[in-house]
């Protein structure tokens, strides 16, 4: 039996435009951003959805809404979903960020060096996996789950389940509104990833 995991991030806000850090900001989405959410959740009308779960932060609710209400599935949040806890570099300019030694420490070994004033990256990874883990055995095998998160969360949970380097997630590309799709058969460990930072008919997948 195959339980597929769609993973979803959500559609993009003034500050995503703005080119600021968001982390546990609470910004929600911006037309452009609801746009976005109306199109996966028209690419999943025809999935048969055992549940919907979601990020707490209203962006990634938001976008969970309208997906929840497509496929007609009531919504669930879990805060392990959450953006990653950023620290003072909530609210920076992504320029400002990348420019400081703090960033370009953790960008060189992301395993070693916390968020300054945030999470460890080993804390970020148990977390997301522990919910993707708990919802699949909350359902039978065979079951279709869509879980809507962050940019961040999604390309840790992909590099987990690809079975790579953690300090390499930033590499991973997850753009707003994309869809990525995990295959775990029979016992759930070694799942197949099907595809990653999909948009468009899932059919044609």
């Amino acid at each position: 039996m195959q339980t597929t995991v769609f993973l979803i991030r959500h559609g993009v806000t003034e500050w995503h435009l703005a080119r600021k850090v968001l982390g546990h900001r609470d910004i929600g989405l911006n037309e452009k951003g609801l746009g976005q959410a109306r199109a996966v959740a028209e690419a999943l009308a025809r999935v048969p959805i055992a549940e919907v779960l979601s990020s707490p932060l209203v962006r990634a609710v938001q976008t969970a809404e309208i997906i929840a209400e497509k496929v007609k599935v009531p919504l669930a949040r879990d805060p392990r979903l959450a953006d990653f806890r950023v620290g003072r570099w909530e609210g920076m300019g992504y320029d400002e960020v990348a420019a400081s030694v703090d960033y370009q420490r953790f960008l060189a070994d992301p395993l070693a060096n916390r968020i300054p004033g945030g999470e460890d990256l080993g804390q970020i990874r148990d977390r997301a996996v522990g919910a993707v883990e708990q919802t699949m055995r909350d359902h039978p095998a065979g079951e279709s789950l869509a879980i809507i998160s962050h940019a961040g969360i999604l390309r840790v949970l992909l590099a987990h389940y690809l079975g790579m380097n953690l300090a390499n997630y930033h590499r991973l590309k997850v753009t707003p509104g994309s869809i990525s799709v995990l295959s775990f058969v029979d016992d759930r460990e070694l799942p197949q990833v099907l595809a990653m930072n999909w948009q468009g008919n899932l059919g044609d997948l």
